[in-house]
């Protein structure tokens, strides 16, 4: 039944996704992204819990002058998935990243049964979006290991590095990685289909837009997606690339450099089929939950500056995220800091 849902979206995704008519194609120089997000970023709400920091690297060229170690894959991806054409009006990057989930309690080295386990990932991913002024269909192929030390050392050294600049006893380092998620190393995949669309009876050019997006993962993470986006400012870049969640994936590519400014807000519905994060995968998992003890549908959502000078784009945004399983309902907030610069 879950793959069934899944097919039937992708390929609705699919049929509402005609270019034809449509001439403006994407513009692409090179360039790099470096993306940050940590709870430390937004005031009052450091709480150094659920998702705790993420960091990531994006590099993109035009095609044929840069390296896409995935490429071959997401363009066996895209034509599998009726990417017609899908050698034009294309937009390519790929990543390097890491993201870490911890329980409330980092000072208890037990297994925590009653909050959500320790978790880390590293990948490597690689897009391809064929967009042009009004549409952007976006094919994502993301390899990457689970439970590996790096969260653990990261985090260890910020907290050490907080403590020695306050002079206290807080942050303390956390003490229970030994039982995170797949612990000692784990291959995982995703792949992730995205349909966006902008609609010029929401928008103004160069003032304000409005966007659409729909989209499908299947992986560590399989879940089906909604969401919106919304900008207004001074506008010179296309409504693809709003750094809505880089780090996650959001509805993102860097475009070609821009002079503007703007503020953006924007949102998402998942519906959740599978969240090896919280479920586990194929390793044992010292901490796990089971399907029932899921939350099926989570929500996020972002408010953002961007600013566009020359070279270079930042961005300043606080995100915030509905709980994702049902023995805690806190919600989740953190901020982010990215910087984008253009060769």
């Amino acid at each position: 039944m879950q793959s069934k849902l899944i097919i039937m979206f992708v390929s609705c995704l699919l049929t509402l996704n005609p270019f034809n008519g449509i001439a403006k194609a994407a513009e692409q120089d090179r360039g790099i992204g470096i993306y940050i997000d940590q709870d430390l970023f937004v005031p009052f709400s450091n709480e150094d819990r659920d998702y705790t920091m993420g960091v990531a690297f994006e590099f993109f060229w035009e095609k044929d002058k840069g390296l896409y170690p995935l490429d071959n894959a997401v363009r066996k991806v895209s034509e599998w998935l009726g990417m017609q054409d899908s050698e034009k009006n294309l937009v390519y990057s790929f990543m390097l990243g890491t993201i870490a989930y911890t329980p409330d309690d980092l000072a208890d080295p037990n297994p925590i049964y009653n909050d959500r386990p320790y978790a880390s990932l590293i990948y490597l991913s690689n897009k391809r979006v064929r967009a042009n002024d009004r549409r952007a269909l976006a094919a994502e192929v993301l390899v990457g290991i689970l439970g590996t030390g790096v969260a653990e050392a990261v985090q260890s050294t910020l907290h050490s590095w907080l403590r020695s600049a306050t002079d206290k006893d807080t942050p303390v380092d956390p003490k229970g990685w030994s039982h995170q998620i797949s612990d000692g190393g784990e291959l995982t995949f995703r792949v992730r289909l995205t349909n966006s669309l902008l609609h010029p009876t929401l928008s103004s050019e160069g003032s304000w837009d409005v966007a659409t997006t729909w989209g499908a993962s299947v992986g560590y993470q399989t879940n089906l997606q909604a969401g919106f986006a919304a900008r207004a400012g001074n506008i010179k870049s296309p409504f693809w690339s709003l750094p809505y969640d880089p780090v996650n994936r959001g509805n993102f590519i860097p475009s070609s450099a821009r002079n503007e400014w703007y503020f953006w807000a924007a949102a998402r519905a998942h519906l959740v089929i599978y969240d090896a994060l919280l479920q586990g995968q194929f390793r044992h998992s010292d901490v796990t939950y089971s399907s029932d003890q899921i939350e099926r549908f989570i929500y996020d959502g972002a408010i953002g500056l961007t600013l566009g000078y020359h070279g270079s784009q930042l961005t300043l945004a606080a995100n915030v995220k509905s709980p994702e399983f049902k023995l805690t309902d806190r919600n989740q907030v953190w901020g982010s800091i990215d910087y984008i610069y253009h060769f």
